[in-house]
């Protein structure tokens, strides 16, 4: 798997952590009175020490997809290039890519050249066996 869709992969991956976790946490919070004159008459959500302890146990995975995902980033090649060098080494690229389609364009050229005499040759080939036929 190549680097960038591993930063991708990483980065949906905390997306989805950050949703599951405040979905886990919406879900399972006790209901607060917003109003002291409104009582809350059912009981919702996990006893409070489950919800911290599951609430600590989110925020320890969230670290460690956001930490995996930093490593990520710093091992992307050029990242440590200042934006000068890296647009240097784009244009050595571009060059290195110029010439290698002159060659592959020259190539080209001579196959189509040799097929021309190839065909050519089996051409009278044909013709001077049905000549002496």
């Amino acid at each position: 798997m190549d680097r960038l869709t591993q930063l991708q992969d990483a980065i949906d991956k905390l997306a989805l952590l950050f949703v599951s976790s405040l979905d886990h946490l919406t879900k399972n919070a006790s209901l607060v009175p917003l109003n002291p004159n409104v009582p809350i008459v059912t009981v919702h959500g996990l006893p409070q020490d489950q919800l911290q302890n599951s609430a600590q146990e989110l925020a320890l995975d969230i670290s460690r997809q956001a930490k995996e995902l930093e490593t990520l980033i710093d091992n992307l090649p050029g990242i440590s290039q200042t934006p000068e060098d890296q647009t240097l080494d784009l244009e050595l690229l571009a060059q290195q890519n110029a010439k290698a389609t002159e060659e592959y364009e020259s190539a080209v050229s001579e196959a189509r050249e040799l097929l021309q005499e190839i065909t050519v040759a089996l051409r009278d080939i044909a013709e001077d066996q049905s000549h002496s036929s």
